[in-house]
């Protein structure tokens, strides 16, 4: 987790590639917060993918997305403000 997030920093990489290696970073740290039941990480890490997929939806990009999609279907942690925050931006995508 720390050598991704050491990557956003070190290099500029394209944005579309910066959301994916964001996405990255927030499933590693939701994994940890779902092992450790640390809803302060899992918050986080919500907060860095709402950050990864509204860079998905500036762009375009569909993968992005539908990582997006994935890493919000394999939590199963309990639904914080944030994650339905990050709900309400996933449903915002087909209104």
């Amino acid at each position: 987790m720390a050598a991704f997030a050491e990557s956003l920093s070190a290099v500029q990489p394209a944005p579309k590639q910066r959301a994916v290696i964001m996405l990255e970073v927030a499933t590693a740290a939701r994994q940890q917060a779902t092992t450790t039941r640390d809803t302060a990480r899992a918050d986080e890490a919500f907060t860095l993918a709402g950050e990864a997929l509204a860079a998905g939806q500036r762009y375009g990009s569909e993968r992005v997305i539908e990582r997006s999609r994935l890493f919000r279907r394999t939590y199963t942690g309990p639904a914080t403000g944030r994650v339905r925050d990050f709900d309400r931006q996933l449903a915002a995508l087909w209104s």
